[in-house]
């Protein structure tokens, strides 16, 4: 006896599969909106949350400088994790300190993250390679140095 497909079914079984195939492809859109939707508001929304101060210097890293004071660290992060402080040192220490630190800084005139000339007193910018596994610290540095009337320095990092 030979086979006999029967045409109704082979049309219906094509439509269902195309209707199967296009609510998962909706599903899948929907849920890929959600979550960067979700992202987007959590990293806009969410609140900066205060941090040990040693996490921030060990992300870097770098010492904490001798000195310094009213450290102020904060993080914040959705996917990527940031660090932003701010302290105040000894001004006579801040270009030894920065040296010692950043020995892979970049000159001023090759910084990305200045948008035209540095407007404070000190600028430094560190740029790492994102691809090189061998490191799991910070690969952007942005951090500027406002010098004060009373012998101190201004100091802010934000490293991610």
């Amino acid at each position: 006896m030979p086979l006999r497909i029967q045409a109704f079914k082979v049309v219906e079984n094509g439509f269902l599969a195309v209707a199967v195939g296009l609510v998962l492809w909706v599903a899948w859109l929907a849920l890929t909106a959600v979550w960067t939707v979700g992202g987007v508001l959590l990293a806009v929304f969410q609140d900066d949350y205060g941090v040990p101060c040693k996490d921030a210097f060990a992300y870097l890293p770098a010492p904490v400088p001798d000195g310094a004071t009213n450290l102020r660290c904060r993080s914040r992060g959705f996917r990527d994790e940031t660090y932003q402080v701010t302290f105040r040192m000894p001004q006579a220490d801040l270009d030894t300190w920065v040296a010692a630190s950043f020995p892979d800084r970049k000159p001023p005139d090759e910084n990305p993250f200045l948008l035209g000339p540095c407007k404070n007193d000190l600028c430094v910018a560190v740029t790492r390679d994102r691809m090189d596994r061998s490191h799991t610290d910070a690969t952007d540095i942005a951090l500027t140095a406002r010098h004060a009337d009373d012998g101190t320095t201004l100091v802010y990092f934000d490293a991610g």
